[in-house]
């Protein structure tokens, strides 16, 4: 089921602020990204025995960090890529479909001043939320341009804001938020929720990155539960489960997803080569030395089976359920409970 109405959403994330309930947002460039992420949801809803379940999926549109709905069809349109996740979206959270116990927020993400206005105009009764990104800016000039996007758009969308700007993976030079100026963005914007950073980073890989969950649980003294964290890819499983004590409503997740799920297509297809690859080519390929003997030994009892290259194979076996599992654990380490979850 689709929540796609802000007075709807606001109800909701003032209920799960008196729970400390971190939501997910859970970002998806291609359809069965978005699948594994509702059937992680369906599962999580049967293992936790709840009635239902709230998660935002999402996506950016032109974005310069990433541009997932350009990337969503083999169009490289980003209007094509919104008619589509928006299809898909509809179909897939539809109140009589299969994931009918996952309530579904449709969000933006990182929406940029002028270049997304099509999607803030065409995603109205569709996006649930809107992320309103002029963090690039200085922040006089971000809030400014923030406020004036509540002050147009409040009642079309949930509106998240950002007070300063989450860096990709080595780029360096990252500022932390400052509570101060957390607490005033908040106030003075009208935002709904706001991404601070807390010494994430998108894409990140690198082992010396650290949550500050210190300054995170400064700013929400300040501000009350209303903060969202990008970068989740920076943390391990034990900062997950400091997250909703310390005032965070939504975490952005994308990186690992799509990661985790390649690197585990990479294994099965070595795994499964002989059923893959006819003889002659493994050969030449260990000749060139890009395969061992052991991968010749495998095609002894095998040959290429159609089993193996449809897409049938990809989809149910890899790629869909690699990414379910991953959304099961962010489920769990988030501590969705039953009791916490009871006010759904």
């Amino acid at each position: 089921m689709l929540l796609s109405r802000p007075e709807e959403i606001r109800l909701l994330l003032g209920k799960y602020a008196q729970k400390q309930i971190a939501v997910p947002c859970f970002c998806a460039e291609n359809t069965f990204t978005m699948e594994g992420i509702l059937f992680g949801a369906q599962n999580a809803v049967k293992r936790l025995m709840l009635d239902e379940i709230v998660v935002y999926i999402a996506a950016t549109g032109n974005y310069h960090g990433r541009q997932q709905l350009k990337n969503y069809t083999s169009l490289d349109s980003t209007e094509e890529g919104f008619y589509a996740f928006r299809s898909d979206l509809e179909r897939l959270a539809r109140s009589d479909g299969a994931f009918a116990k996952v309530k579904v927020i449709p969000s933006l993400d990182h929406g940029q001043p002028g270049l997304d206005q099509w999607l803030f105009e065409k995603g109205k009764g569709f996006w649930g939320c809107v992320m309103y990104d002029c963090s690039a800016m200085p922040l006089d000039k971000n809030r400014q341009m923030t406020t004036e996007f509540v002050r147009q758009y409040r009642d079309q969308f949930v509106i998240e804001g950002c007070v300063d700007e989450i860096t990709e993976s080595g780029d360096g030079g990252m500022k932390l938020t400052n509570p101060d100026d957390a607490k005033r963005f908040l106030d003075e914007t009208g935002v709904d929720l706001a991404v601070v950073n807390l010494g994430t980073e998108h894409r990140a890989t690198a082992a010396q990155l650290r949550y500050r969950s210190d300054i995170a649980k400064d700013i929400y003294r300040l501000t009350g539960q209303k903060l969202v964290l990008h970068g989740t890819s920076s943390l391990s499983k034990g900062d997950l489960q400091l997250l909703r004590h310390d005032g965070i409503a939504k975490v952005n997740i994308w990186t690992v997803l799509e990661t985790a799920t390649s690197q585990l297509m990479a294994q099965s297809t070595i795994c499964n080569i002989g059923n893959i690859l006819p003889k002659a080519t493994i050969e030449k390929l260990m000749a060139e030395g890009w395969l061992g003997q052991a991968a010749v030994n495998h095609t002894q009892n095998h040959s290429p089976s159609l089993s193996y290259l449809v897409e049938l194979y990809r989809r149910n076996e890899v790629k869909v359920p690699s990414v379910a599992r991953l959304v099961e654990d962010f489920i769990e380490a988030f501590q969705l409970t039953i009791e916490n979850m009871a006010v759904c």
